[in-house]
């Protein structure tokens, strides 16, 4: 499988979790210290501030996401990844729809198992 094949299947993991509701399986494609850099917010570190960060984005809204690849870098066992992210969210409490959309850059690093892990998510929010 190629490394491109591979970031897109964890990419698809992260997505299908914040889709579904299902936090841990977002956390599990990123390391312990991953940094998130998010317009407009502060900088934060670690898997529970990412818990902390989406739990309230997941029960407020019915999310669908997506992701397009642009650029993707190999550095040995690390990889760069920039893109453009795009979806919609439901809010429950109103019907009203959101539309974010955005360009990201994502840095994932292999374990000492050999998989891709996130270490690094900093996005911009408006049009690419």
């Amino acid at each position: 499988m190629s490394v491109r094949t591979e970031i897109e299947t964890v990419i698809g993991l992260w997505n299908g979790g914040l889709d579904g509701g299902d936090i841990e399986q977002m956390v599990s494609t990123c390391h312990a210290d991953t940094v998130t850099v998010n317009e407009r917010q502060p900088v934060t570190v670690g898997t529970q501030a990412i818990r902390d960060k989406y739990n309230p984005r997941i029960a407020a809204a019915e999310i669908t996401s997506g992701f397009d690849i642009e650029t993707l870098a190999e550095f040995g066992d690390t990889v760069v990844v920039v893109g453009r992210f795009y979806g919609t969210m439901k809010m429950r409490d109103t019907a009203e729809v959101r539309s974010p959309e955005g360009r990201l850059t994502l840095v994932y690093q292999r374990d000492e198992a050999g998989a891709w892990k996130m270490i690094l998510d900093m996005d911009n929010n408006g049009p690419a």
